[in-house]
């Protein structure tokens, strides 16, 4: 097993006062390694401590027989007894773990999924996912004559 860490803190950058954040990571297919040892998409649920940081082991991705990773779930609990859900998210990161671990942040697969990143460039990017966005711009000249200022997103196919 590898052992991945990070910190989650809430949206102003402090701990989850009162509620209890759970980091859910899980397979993206069932998955085999060489030696034959297969692993389900059961997923792995990771608490962290009430300052954030975390701890957890997974099994290394680089070395399984598939294209593996790991997709998050983010959920927080509002309370224990009863048991109430603060809401979710669903990042869209492919975690991929080398046999060493590692921080979470180094993890994610490149170049990275986010569907409302906004490529800016002369030239549009390859194979864009539906809903992202380029603008037309020269990053490193603002005063380019080709800039079009134009913004354009890839529908859904």
């Amino acid at each position: 097993m590898a052992t991945v860490n990070g910190n989650i803190k809430d949206i102003l950058g402090a701990s989850f006062s009162g509620k209890f954040p759970q980091l859910i990571f899980t397979l993206n297919a069932p998955q085999m390694k060489e030696n034959g040892v297969i692993f389900p998409q059961e997923p792995v649920i990771i608490t962290p401590a009430a300052s954030g940081l975390w701890t957890g082991d997974l099994a290394s991705t680089v070395d399984m027989l598939g294209d593996a990773w790991y997709t998050l779930q983010i959920r927080w609990v509002k309370s224990v007894v009863p048991r109430t859900f603060g809401g979710f998210n669903f990042p869209d990161w492919q975690v991929q773990v080398p046999l060493t671990g590692g921080a979470l942040s180094d993890l994610l697969g490149r170049p990275p999924k986010n569907t409302r990143m906004v490529y800016v460039s002369l030239t549009p990017p390859d194979s864009p996912r539906p809903f992202t966005l380029w603008l037309k711009d020269d990053p490193s000249d603002p005063a380019n004559p080709l800039n079009t200022g134009n913004l354009y997103e890839w529908s859904k196919s």
